[in-house]
């Protein structure tokens, strides 16, 4: 289309008004690619699980600058609409040369209007990956949390007994079994270290000492 503007002259002010609104159109293409690369840089990051991020305000940016590229695009889709509404109610022209040139300007205002659809649903979908991209984001926080919390419930857990058992055998009572017998110490230390291996072992089984699921 542009270079069909190099080549011929417009026939009409309206005509010359179509093809301004077109290449302000196909200008955003420019910025289109770059949101595209920075919301795709800024995904990586927020998927990214040995990354911490903190680009909130690059992100923020981008997606006003998505708003302002939609609502720019919504408000030219009306006026070119608009346009199109005006053109189809003027009168007939005569002779054949005057019909072309007004279908000619009809077939260029629907692609101008094609245009601007085709980059409102491009910038619409980068506006719909960046969301989706966040709420992966906040869902594989939430997931390794879980993890965490879950791996240090079952330690606690795994220790409490032993904690028990050393508090018990703590007591200033000399009546205490295995407190005055010399292989005491090692007969406690072996029931500790079998407790703990078996709940080890047995929450191991459960699974909550995993990093996977089932």
């Amino acid at each position: 289309a542009e270079a069909r503007g190099v080549t011929r002259a417009p026939a009409n002010p309206a005509d010359l008004m179509l093809r301004m609104i077109n290449h302000m159109v196909d200008s955003y293409l420019d910025l289109r690619r770059l949101l595209t690369r920075q919301l795709g840089f800024l995904q990586r990051e927020l998927l990214n699980p040995a990354s911490h991020f903190h680009d909130w305000p690059l992100l923020l940016d981008a997606r006003n600058a998505l708003h302002q590229l939609e609502d720019t695009c919504e408000d030219q889709r009306s006026a070119v609409q608009e346009w199109i509404d005006a053109l189809d109610e003027w009168p007939d022209p005569e002779g054949d040369a005057a019909k072309r040139e007004r279908e000619l300007l009809r077939v260029r205002s629907r692609d101008v209007q094609e245009h601007v659809e085709r980059v409102l649903t491009h910038v619409r979908r980068l506006e719909q990956s960046a969301e989706n991209a966040v709420q992966m984001h906040f869902s594989a926080l939430s997931h390794r949390t879980n993890s965490i919390m879950r791996t240090l419930t079952v330690l606690t857990a795994i220790f409490l007994p032993l904690n028990l058992i050393t508090g018990f055998f703590g007591m200033n009572f000399d009546t205490l079994p295995l407190i005055h017998n010399a292989t005491g110490v090692w007969i406690t230390l072996g029931i500790m270290a079998l407790l703990g291996l078996g709940l080890g072992a047995f929450f191991w089984r459960k699974r909550y000492l995993g990093t996977q699921g089932r």
